[in-house]
């Protein structure tokens, strides 16, 4: 329900009376007006809605039980509707005082029932403790849109910086020997999951998943810093080589983690980690060289029997431990074979008590072998969906699949 913001003392003292007989709406109209009011006047409840149609400052009503046309009671409830324009405070004046008439007065949404015989003294001190009410709700209304407009704000931001993370994701996922293909949802607007591969020289194809603990905008900038380290190719302060200039050599699974361990657990103000895999494939041969921190186990699937089985380790998470070491596997990929990798999100989709679990994703990504290599991330959620009977996810999902394609 809108409202109007009493800014003023000619809108802190506005009243509409509303009174059909002109004796009493002359006496009332007069004794207001000598307590400082300004008084508008209205004969019938039509009339009523006319004269505050003209004048938006007024949000005081006293108005008469019995009228032609509209009475009190209907006028009251035309005015407390939600599909009024602004919020009013209605003051019931009748010649009854008996307590079915207040009840009903009551019921029917007004703020005060006051008898017509009452003393000026006592009206008149009511009047000021509706407005002091009215003053309140109007000043809770109005932070409540301050908040809504800085909220409307935050969530403008928010959008940006998802669209920001979305635009870091990969575009290209076709690469010579290699194919890529993922898909990334973010549970909220901004999520912790963020995934990523590279050129790292003619023969090797670098790629990584990580999921950051938590939610939300910390969680989103920590996935975000990870991956503007990782980014980093060239020069000195790169983590996926070693050496520079002539010596410059791809660096091992197992110490890019321990290299984004010692920068990520430095500080310890900074509560969050991270989960992840990192792996190095050989485009050439099918070596691939990964480390798996804390992360769900990766998923083999092997083109020679259509069968898949699980790879990982039981490091440690990243940025929680800076005594941490990790270490690294290696595996030979037969040509055709898929490499995946996942976030949690999907795995611990559930109903009710039941998670989606990684047996069964393992399985999922076994018996999905008609689909094209570029469908299969798509489908895999679209399935996860049909599951839990549900298009949301409880937490942001992720999943990211490489190809080994070696020319015959």
């Amino acid at each position: 329900m809108g409202n109007v913001e009493l800014s003023n003392d000619h809108s802190k003292r506005a009243i509409l009376l509303v009174e059909d007989d002109k004796t009493t709406q002359t006496l009332m109209s007069s004794l207001l007006k000598k307590r400082g009011y300004d008084v508008t006047v209205a004969n019938h409840g039509y009339e009523a809605l006319e004269a505050l149609n003209k004048s938006e400052h007024i949000q005081f009503v006293i108005s008469d039980w019995v009228m032609p046309k509209m009475n009190g009671v209907q006028l009251c409830k035309e005015l407390k509707s939600n599909d009024y324009s602004r919020y009013m405070f209605f003051v019931l004046l009748s010649s009854q005082d008996d307590q079915d008439s207040i009840i009903n007065g009551i019921d029917a949404g007004a703020d005060d029932f006051v008898a017509k015989n009452t003393p000026i003294d006592e009206l008149d001190a009511r009047i000021r403790a509706g407005f002091r009410n009215l003053g309140l709700h109007n000043e809770l209304l109005n932070k409540n849109r301050q908040l809504d407009s800085a909220y409307a704000t935050i969530r403008q931001d928010l959008d940006s910086a998802g669209d920001f993370i979305r635009q870091l994701l990969p575009t290209r996922t076709e690469f010579h020997e290699a194919s890529m293909a993922y898909t990334s949802i973010p549970s909220a607007q901004i999520g912790g999951d963020i995934l990523g591969y590279f050129r790292l020289d003619d023969d090797h194809l670098g790629f990584y998943l990580l999921d950051v603990s938590g939610h939300g905008v910390a969680s989103a900038l920590l996935s975000f810093s990870v991956h503007q380290t990782l980014s980093v190719v060239n020069g000195p302060n790169s983590l996926v080589f070693k050496g520079d200039g002539d010596k410059k050599q791809i660096r091992p699974a197992d110490e890019v983690v321990t290299k984004l361990n010692e920068i990520y657990s430095q500080d310890s103000s900074n509560h969050l980690y991270f989960t992840m895999v990192y792996a190095v494939l050989n485009k050439k041969t099918g070596e691939l060289n990964y480390c798996s921190a804390g992360h769900p186990p990766i998923i083999w699937m092997q083109r020679k029997d259509n069968s898949a089985q699980f790879l990982g380790d039981d490091n440690f998470v990243v940025g929680m431990f800076d005594f941490a070491d990790y270490k690294q596997d290696t595996i030979c990929l037969g040509p055709e074979d898929e490499i995946w990798l996942y976030t949690d999100g999907i795995t611990e989709a559930r109903v009710g008590d039941e998670f989606y679990s990684e047996e069964r994703l393992k399985d999922l990504i076994e018996s999905q072998q008609q689909k094209t290599f570029d469908e299969k991330p798509g489908h895999i959620v679209s399935s996860v969906r049909e599951w839990q009977e549900n298009e949301m996810f409880d937490d942001d999902v992720s999943i990211l699949g490489c190809k080994w394609a070696p020319q015959r």
